[in-house]
């Protein structure tokens, strides 16, 4: 008899692993599928948010102290090395191996009863039949599938022929950086600006390595890599050994409806990255924590409206965020926006604000719109002043 179950789960990362701890914990048969041998590795900053520990804290019940590999409380924002802007001593931000993260979420949906199944690939999905077919050869049945499967999402494909729209779709490249060898003494994590159209670099501190990436929109930066090798030699005077890591990334572009009947998609699948400040951890748990509540209200009906009706707290954020990304990317605005920050600490720390969810985008766009404005107010006055003296 092939195996049955209530929910089916393919995807073990943290939108997947959310989804399963909270159906385990109510009772639920749950699997989880991935076709990778955890533990197992990620291309992500690994950027822990107070948002994501506020989320974290909802969903599941242990500390993850023990996964967090380095605290930060300030940050750096930068443009093309000419520091802009620093904040000391602010809320803490942590950081994180998605290798030893994952995997810490996963033992606790299994701990809650959860069934996991890794290292056989799903190659196919008979979504009339309700059944997934394994590259093994082996066929695992369901009542209800979530897509936790990420951003090439095999789900999402058999849904809606494709996994994410080209055009709008952001790619990453990644370096974990040797700290024996580099910026050693490095406390607080560095944004830096103008490196990547529609989008930024970054430098994360962890224990032993700094995770360093660009990211941008893929249609803007056709030659990333080379963009990507000139920001390594100039941050740290030479290329750092090591493997460079590339993935494509949702930029802001969600699924409208994230599924189909009894099929529901929850993080990457999903689309679910905030195009600001890049965050993907904390919406991929409380999306496939609100999938598995759907799931839980419907009984036997299908979950996908109970669903929708929580998503639409995720994304009315990310509707925000997306209106507010033609406030920085643009070019004129991105050089207003980078004239404003130095004059402005508060600029960023409304910027950490908003990654600990203590201040909405609505009143992060306000203020800076308001700093913006007020700046650009000045540059016209000294301008005038200018030719007034001539």
């Amino acid at each position: 008899m092939k195996p049955h179950h209530q929910v089916l789960i393919i995807g073990g990362g943290p939108a997947g692993a959310a989804a399963a701890h909270t159906l385990a914990r109510e009772g639920v048969d749950v699997a989880v599928i991935d076709k990778a041998a955890f533990p197992r590795d990620k291309l992500c900053g690994g950027l822990l948010t107070q948002r994501s520990r506020k989320i974290y804290q909802r969903i599941f019940t242990s500390a993850w102290d023990d996964v967090v590999c380095h605290t930060a409380h300030g940050v750096k924002f930068l443009h093309q090395g000419r520091l802009l802007s620093e904040v000391l001593d602010h809320r803490a931000l942590c950081f994180t191996r998605r290798l030893e993260f994952d995997q810490h979420l996963l033992d606790q949906a299994i701990a809650r009863g959860a069934r996991v199944d890794l290292g056989d690939a799903v190659v196919g999905i008979d979504f009339t039949a309700k059944r997934c077919r394994l590259e093994s050869g082996r066929e695992i049945g369901y009542d209800t599938l979530i897509g936790a499967d990420g951003v090439n999402s095999l789900v999402a494909r058999g849904l809606f022929g494709r996994a994410f729209d080209p055009r709008t779709v952001a790619f990453a490249l990644e370096l974990e950086v040797d700290r024996t060898h580099h910026a050693s003494a490095l406390r607080d994590p560095e944004i830096h600006f103008g490196v990547a159209r529609w989008g930024y670099a970054w430098v994360f501190p962890k224990r032993d390595t700094l995770t360093v990436g660009v990211g941008g929109l893929l249609a803007r930066n056709p030659g990333l890599k080379t963009t990507f090798d000139a920001f390594l030699r100039d941050r740290f005077g030479s290329l750092p050994e090591g493997r460079i890591k590339g993935h494509h990334l949702p930029f802001g572009d969600y699924r409208k409806v994230p599924g189909r009947g009894d099929v529901l998609l929850c993080g990457d699948a999903a689309g679910l990255v905030e195009p600001i400040t890049g965050e993907g951890i904390a919406f991929a748990m409380l999306s496939g924590h609100f999938a598995a509540e759907a799931i839980i209200e419907s009984g036997h009906r299908p979950a996908l409206p109970a669903y929708r009706a929580r998503y639409r707290d995720i994304t009315r954020d990310f509707d925000h965020a997306n209106r507010l990304r033609h406030l920085l990317f643009p070019a004129p605005c991105e050089r207003l926006f980078l004239k404003a920050l130095p004059a402005s600490e508060s600029l960023a720390v409304q910027h950490l604000e908003l990654m600990a969810d203590e201040v909405g985008y609505g009143e992060y766009a306000r203020h800076m719109f308001t700093r913006g404005m007020r700046r650009l107010g000045h540059t016209l006055l000294c301008r005038s002043a200018g030719r007034g003296g001539q």
